[in-house]
């Protein structure tokens, strides 16, 4: 006897392995979406990072009074060697510029993550943590980023 249809059992096991299936693909989505938003972070922060040496390349004879050499980099000027300025002067970007004195001092680029209208996930934090001693974040203590409201770098 030759069969023409599925019978609703084969219809039913179908459907449930493809709900599996679509539930692993979601999940899997979030944490690769968590992993984009910290390296995107990480990429900005270098960006600007990388920004702030070339204001410092430029400005190195600029010794007068509220000159780069006396008062340190603000982030106005360091956009201005960075692509999308706009992004960063955002008010709710969280980008700042920083001296950090637990960490000896030194100037820092630093992001506020819990901002309104633009806060991080905590999935994305937890990236940040485990990508912080390689990449080289610490937060306001100068100590290894580990899931804390702001995250910086150093920048030189």
């Amino acid at each position: 006897m030759i069969r023409k249809c599925f019978t609703l059992v084969e219809l039913l096991i179908v459907i449930v392995i493809i709900g599996i299936l679509a539930a692993a693909m979601l999940l899997s989505s979030g944490s690769a979406t968590d992993s984009a938003e910290a390296s995107n972070i990480i990429s900005d922060m270098r960006s600007l990072k990388s920004a702030a040496l070339l204001l410092h390349a430029d400005s190195m004879d600029d010794n007068s009074p509220g000159g780069y050499q006396s008062t340190g980099p603000t982030l106005g000027a360091i956009v201005r060697y960075a692509d999308n300025a706009q992004k960063y002067l955002a008010d709710d970007s969280g980008w700042e510029v920083v001296r950090i004195p637990a960490a000896g001092g030194d100037w820092h680029i630093r992001r506020h993550l819990d901002v309104a209208g633009n806060s991080v996930s905590s999935g994305a934090k937890a990236r940040l943590s485990s990508r912080a001693a390689n990449v080289g974040l610490v937060n306001n203590a100068g100590e290894t980023y580990n899931n804390h409201p702001y995250v910086a770098m150093k920048i030189r």
